[in-house]
């Protein structure tokens, strides 16, 4: 019994002070990014979640495989994939070949699809298929057979024993976020960090739970959070506005007021998904300032580091993902990015 209180008095420890992890855009050769993951753990970053999106980014299980081939400790992951391309099969066998190569490294981020689905003319995925994947995900995952199409039975015939990776599923809005809490190990939130958006969330993480018969610490939370730092603030916010308009144009405009609802109404009309990854998209030049702070942790190094000590110290996050504008015109390099984080904000928080 002294054990089991033990371990649980330590893993409220570990929730108070969430991990920092970094999203990678495979706009760059693979061997680019695995060299960014390498300098991510040599600051001490935790994770590093790599793109999805086949017509904008290289495929990512041969990145992620990269970054493994580069990295000792470092944990990666897809950030985020999707059930439609990406046969249940297939899937599993590339994360658990991942983590073969690596044991206790490999993560799964799983998401209903934005770019990747949008590029090529298919919808999203729906929640009911979310469901039945993640389920045949976690059985392959887990050594066991599942039901495929036409009454065949199999499983991953090479897996000789359970691999543990966790699936952790994206969620940006309330019907998403509830069920998501029933579905994963985890819950990535993309839905801001503004203290009222964030509570928000984790109410209607709080509901999914309960609807699922969860105990409350049965999910790992994940924040997805929009990322630019400079000396010069009104830099800092330009740089984070294309990344912003990327999780505003999946928010639903009746949650907000005013000239934030105007600007996330026109966003969705005129969203641009051919500039998913660009660093100064059009559609981003109406984003107002006020959704930037709502949404991203950006400023000079004193900001910055205020905004990260205050996401850390909440009781329900787990980890915190910053997602940097990707290299291109208009951003800063992503090995300037990781330096500036790893020598003015990481050490004084």
């Amino acid at each position: 019994m002294q054990e089991r209180q033990s371990a649980d008095d330590r893993a409220g420890q570990a929730r108070q002070r969430a991990q920092i992890g970094v999203a990678l855009w495979g706009t760059e050769p693979a061997l680019t990014l695995a060299s960014h993951a390498a300098l991510a753990e040599q600051i001490g970053l935790e994770s590093a979640w790599i793109i999805d999106s086949q017509l904008l980014c290289r495929e990512v299980y041969v990145t992620l495989a990269a970054c493994l081939a580069r990295t000792t400790k470092l944990r990666v992951a897809t950030g985020v994939t999707q059930p439609t391309t990406r046969h249940v099969s297939v899937t599993a066998s590339a994360i658990a070949t991942l983590h073969e190569m690596a044991p206790g490294r490999a993560m799964l981020g799983l998401g209903t699809g934005f770019s990747s689905l949008r590029t090529i003319g298919k919808r999203a995925a729906r929640i009911d298929e979310m469901e039945a994947y993640t389920r045949a995900l976690r059985d392959l995952l887990q050594a066991r057979t599942v039901a495929f199409d036409a009454g065949v039975e199999a499983g991953l015939g090479w897996l000789a024993a359970p691999t543990g990776v966790p699936i952790h599923v994206a969620a940006s809005g309330p019907r998403m976020t509830r069920c998501a809490a029933g579905m994963g190990d985890g819950v990535i939130l993309l839905q801001g960090i503004a203290p009222e958006l964030l509570e928000r969330a984790l109410v209607w993480l709080h509901e999914g739970l309960q609807a699922a018969s969860r105990q409350a610490g049965a999910v790992e939370v994940s924040c997805w959070v929009p990322f630019s730092l400079d000396t010069d603030r009104q830099r800092a916010y330009a740089r984070a506005r294309a990344r912003v308009a990327s999780a505003l144009v999946q928010a639903n405009p009746d949650l907000f007021e005013g000239e934030e609802r105007r600007a996330i109404e026109g966003l969705k009309q005129h969203y641009d998904v051919g500039d998913h990854a660009r660093a100064e998209a059009a559609h981003a030049a109406s984003i107002p300032d006020s959704l930037v702070r709502k949404f991203a942790v950006a400023g000079d190094a004193a900001e910055v580091r205020e905004q990260l000590s205050a996401l850390q110290a909440h009781p329900a996050l787990g980890r915190i993902i910053l997602t940097p504008q990707i290299s291109g015109e208009g951003a800063l390099p992503m090995q300037d990015v990781l330096r500036h984080l790893g020598n003015d904000v990481l050490p004084r928080l």
